[in-house]
């Protein structure tokens, strides 16, 4: 689970800012909540966190920079043995950080254990790079602590990994992680589960459609299935999957076994085969049966996104994942978000520690149907300095009852323009 993420120097970040998922002392909306068992069961950490925001304020921004600590993480290593550079994209509105390290540090939950990972950068070298754990209430040790070329490695799990970690050292570039290298080395202890968690952190960009490869070997493993099928059922769009012809026919046409169905059907499951059906009327208005359409050619944007992004969210829910969502309300009413976030913050379908990020222009959701600790602002000052704050925090308090909505709307709590006065601008 994700308990912090934070960058700096990055696009439009230009000092470190920290997106921080350690919930606020409130009682309001406690199912919004995980408890970290296996970590502690006093520890809470929000189910998700909605980003708002200006446009060209950064909140994407924020998406970029994961998706690029995530990607440098894992092909460091590859990409550092056929160039010597690192592609930086540090804050370009002051001269004086086009030079200085870009940073990033995120920290997570692993089962009983905390990791925290933090590197600092330029466009030649990694200048600083280190990995801490620690379990609850136990002060936080590290595993390797490295400045420039020079590493210091925990002595016990070196051990543990038969020293095969300081075999490592010597694969480790100036310009390259040494996390990357130790991804690519087997049997060393802790590396597995940690290069697991990350690399299975889900990014859905706001060209949604980019993602249709991986909906569609999601939707084609029985694992989802029960849980894509609620998605489909709840938001009433009038879906019929391949996987209900097989259920049909199995129960109530042919008495044959599912699995006989599903290699008949294997060609359809493979390919992705989704139908919409539709009631058909003829000149009287009277039902006289229904037609299909493959939702691939024939239905909105808004279906296809809203199939494509339940595939990914129920991957998420049942491996225990983070997703990153950028514009979640976009082609979206306003009730089918209300239903997905409500949906994805109730304990019988999101029971074991999934997490969400999303940036949406929608206010729907901000009078109580989220906590006050869970809605975030990403502002841009007059210098192009994106920042990253809490609605609600202690030192900036919103009471109960409050219209959060319409004191968002006036600008009263970040995140819009005082001075945009809509139509009377062109008066």
């Amino acid at each position: 689970m994700l308990v912090n993420f934070s960058l700096g120097n990055f696009l439009s970040f230009k000092d470190v800012q920290i997106l921080n998922l350690v919930p606020e002392s409130l009682k309001d909306l406690e199912e919004n909540l995980h408890t970290p068992f296996f970590y502690d069961h006093n520890t809470k950490l929000l189910k998700s966190i909605a980003i708002y925001g200006h446009n060209s304020h950064g909140k994407s921004n924020l998406l970029k920079g994961f998706q690029f600590f995530q990607h440098f993480v894992f092909n460091s290593f590859a990409l550092g043995q056929s160039n010597n550079r690192i592609e930086t994209k540090p804050f370009l509105l002051n001269p004086s950080t086009e030079e200085k390290p870009s940073f990033f540090e995120i920290t997570f939950l692993l089962k009983e254990t905390k990791y925290r990972y933090h590197f600092t950068f330029s466009a030649t070298e990694i200048i600083e790079e280190k990995l801490y754990y620690s379990e609850a209430k136990v002060r936080e040790n590290y595993l390797f602590e490295r400045t420039g070329q020079d590493f210091k490695i925990s002595k016990s799990w070196n051990k543990d990994a038969d020293h095969n970690i300081n075999k490592a050292i010597y694969f480790t570039k100036p310009h390259i992680l040494f996390l990357s290298v130790l991804f690519t080395q087997e049997n060393i202890p802790r590396v597995q589960s940690i290069s697991s968690w990350l690399s299975a952190n889900l990014v859905i960009p706001d060209d949604y459609l980019k993602e249709l490869v991986k909906a569609r070997a999601i939707y084609s493993d029985p694992m989802y299935k029960d849980l894509i099928l609620k998605f489909i059922k709840n938001a009433d769009l009038g879906f019929k999957t391949i996987f209900d012809r097989v259920e049909s026919l199995s129960k109530n046409k042919l008495d044959l076994q599912k699995g006989l169905l599903n290699i008949w059907f294997e060609k359809e499951i493979k390919n992705f085969e989704l139908y919409a059906s539709h009631d058909l009327f003829d000149d009287n208005k009277k039902n006289i049966g229904i037609i299909e359409f493959e939702l691939l050619k024939s239905e909105s944007a808004g279906s296809l996104k809203y199939f494509i992004f339940i595939c990914l969210i129920s991957y998420a829910i049942k491996n225990s994942q983070l997703i990153w969502v950028d514009e979640l309300d976009a082609r979206f009413h306003s009730s089918l978000l209300e239903m997905l976030v409500q949906s994805f913050h109730n304990p019988k379908i999101n029971p074991i520690n999934s997490q969400m990020i999303f940036t949406t222009h929608n206010t729907v959701l901000l009078d109580k149907k989220l906590r006050r600790d869970q809605m975030v602002i990403v502002e841009k000052n007059k210098f192009g300095e994106s920042t990253i704050q809490r609605m609600h925090s202690s030192k900036k308090p919103i009471r109960i009852g409050k219209s959060i909505e319409r004191e968002y709307r006036r600008g009263n709590l970040g995140g819009a323009s005082k001075n945009f006065e809509g139509p009377t601008l062109f008066d």
